[in-house]
């Protein structure tokens, strides 16, 4: 797995990326021009067309990282429509979009941790990077440091910055798209950006997202949901201090939203992960660490091949690609690549000390 370290402008920072994963890159858009064609009938020249009005949107709003995704294809030769029909492909693609994941935070009086399986097809686990990002100073603004895992060529999926916020994500299947919003994977870096938990909600929720999907931030005072459709936003909070998601709406949204439960299994996840936190408390009152008890739900089997560890099949060709277990007291982050009870490696994040 390529791990990338980099400083400077957010151009800089794109260029790097592009730069040093640029048959990754490469790759991310063979893999997503093969499959707007499969499930979508769409073509990469229509795909491209179809991100490019997101593009005034995001100049007003996060221009910095506009600049690094500029830098993305400037030094992975390619060009920025491209850069941004890949940072967009969850909006182009119109909700067929199956990449799935069971996030959860946790909040106790002696620990609080953010954590989430991804699962998407096995293809794009040799694509993934883990990046260690050290912004320079923008004006005025001064943005905190950030370890997260993508994919390459996509602004962010995963992360945890120096402030100790991290983001976690799931998507949901329901047609409809915004324009006057962020597409899903910037809208992820944005939040990476802000220096507490309630001022990423209060951001993303004024700068919107632009296809359905839920977004988790957490930090040391807890977790918070937004589910997302193009239409509406609907928040929540933890219950005694737990709150998890898999891959559907768990509130009532827009009657003109139509959620497709993209797994069937979303819903029996949901009820095991939920049910796993509850019984993590007296696994904690025996000794066993936060950190620990929440890796050990995220290699549950229940359920397999679909359950929250997952593993490709005729059924889904959905895998766990990756697990990460976010500690947002010490602001580190436990990451595992491929299914975690098998992990083919397994990385600590510090974005503190870079």
């Amino acid at each position: 797995m390529i791990e990338l370290h980099c400083s400077g402008t957010h151009y800089e920072i794109g260029y790097k990326h592009g730069s040093e994963a640029k048959e990754l890159v490469h790759g991310s858009l063979e893999f997503y021009t093969e499959f707007f064609i499969k499930y979508a009938k769409m073509s990469w020249a229509k795909a491209e067309k179809a991100a490019a009005p997101f593009l005034p949107y995001l100049e007003e709003h996060v221009p910095h990282l506009v600049e690094e995704m500029r830098g993305i294809a400037d030094g992975a030769g390619v060009t920025f429509d491209a850069i941004l029909a890949l940072n967009a492909r969850s909006e182009i693609a119109m909700g067929m979009m199956d990449d799935g994941c069971t996030s959860l935070s946790w909040k106790s009086g002696d620990f609080a941790i953010g954590a989430q399986n991804w699962d998407w097809e096995e293809p794009q686990k040799g694509r993934l990077v883990l990046m260690h990002i050290k912004p320079a100073k923008d004006g005025l603004v001064q943005r905190p440091n950030i370890c997260l895992a993508t994919e390459a060529g996509m602004l962010s999926k995963s992360g945890l910055n120096s402030a100790g916020v991290a983001v976690l994500v799931n998507a949901i299947m329901a047609r409809g798209v915004n324009y006057k919003a962020l597409p899903f994977h910037v809208t992820i870096r944005a939040a990476l950006d802000c220096e507490t938990r309630l001022k990423a909600v209060a951001r993303i929720r004024s700068l919107g997202l632009g296809t359905s999907a839920h977004l988790m931030f957490a930090d040391k005072t807890g977790g918070t949901s937004l589910e997302f459709s193009h239409m509406d936003v609907v928040q929540m909070g933890m219950v005694d201090g737990k709150i998890a998601h898999t891959n559907h709406f768990l509130q009532k949204h827009d009657e003109s939203v139509i959620d497709k439960v993209i797994f069937p299994d979303s819903i029996s996840r949901q009820e095991r992960i939920t049910q796993l936190l509850n019984e993590g408390s007296d696994r904690v009152k025996e000794g066993q660490s936060p950190v620990s008890c929440v890796e050990k739900m995220l290699e549950d089997e229940q359920n397999f091949p679909t359950g929250i560890n997952r593993k490709s099949s005729p059924i889904r060709m959905s895998e766990t690609l990756y697990s990460f277990v976010a500690d947002l007291n010490t602001k580190t982050v436990s990451f595992r690549l491929g299914r975690p009870n098998e992990p083919e490696g397994t990385w600590i994040l510090k974005p503190a000390e870079l």
